[in-house]
This record gives C-alpha cells, structure tokens and sequence, in this order.
C-alpha cells in the first residue's frame, strides 16, 4: 500500500519543523505586534486615515513580492487573481472596522483578542463552503 502523495509544500520544512508552522509562529508574532502599534496609530488619527496608511505600509512588501519568480504561477490565475481582490477588500473592511474600535476607546488588550475570534468564522465557512473537514491531527 503506497502513501498517499503529499504536495511537496506541504512537506517542507524550516527550522526543524513543518514550514506552514514556522509560517504560522511568525504571523502570531507579526500580528501581536501590529496589535499594539495599531493602538499607538489610532491614539493619533481616524479609523479612515489608519487604514489608508496601514496600505501604504504594504507597498514596500508588493515591491519585494512584485519581484518574486514566483509571482506567475498558478493554474487559474484569473480566478486566483479575482478572490485575491475580494479577499484584500474584505481585510481592508475588518481592518477599518478594528481600527475603529481602537479609535473610539478600546484597549488594545482587549479589542485584539476579541477581533481574533475571526477564525471561527471561518472555520465555519471552510466546513460549510469549502467541504473541509475537522479532525483532531491535522497534517
């Protein structure tokens, strides 16, 4: 009986341990920083005014990206391309609405936590929308 094939993306690995794992602890850290900095920005300007810069701030990244050799791959460009679109509108959306939360009064501490419930969202989504399923060891 032959394994079945795991795509080799999957099977990479960096520092030791799965890469989607290492990608993952380096989010966590990323996003709790940008956390805190969120709140520092939104003590000096609107919600409006926050996201507009937060976008600028990606414009450097899109350069580093923009010059990726990878940047042309993909089987359904088009289509990868047009959820990609939504998917940043819908980031933008949320990123105004936490901006917002901060600019009115939330705390950091707690607006933070509460805003990273997001993922049941899209747990349920991913179960209803997407057929994926939930096991205990994911791999």
């Amino acid at each position: 009986m032959t394994e079945p094939q795991t795509p080799r993306s999957a099977s990479s690995r960096l520092a030791g341990m799965p890469a989607w794992f290492a990608y993952s602890l380096l989010t966590i850290l990323v996003w709790g920083a940008w956390g805190a900095v969120s709140k520092v920005a939104s003590d000096g300007v609107d919600a409006n005014t926050n996201q507009i810069f937060f976008t600028m701030g990606l414009f450097p990244l899109m350069l580093v990206v923009w010059r990726s050799k990878r940047l042309r791959g993909g089987t359904e460009r088009r289509k990868g391309i047009s959820w990609a679109f939504i998917t940043g509108i819908l980031g933008g959306l949320g990123n105004i609405a936490f901006f917002h939360a901060l600019v009115i009064g939330g705390k950091a501490s707690i607006v933070m936590p509460a805003t990273a419930l997001f993922p049941l969202v899209t747990v349920i989504l991913a179960i209803a929308l997407l057929h994926e399923k939930i096991s205990n060891q994911q791999k």
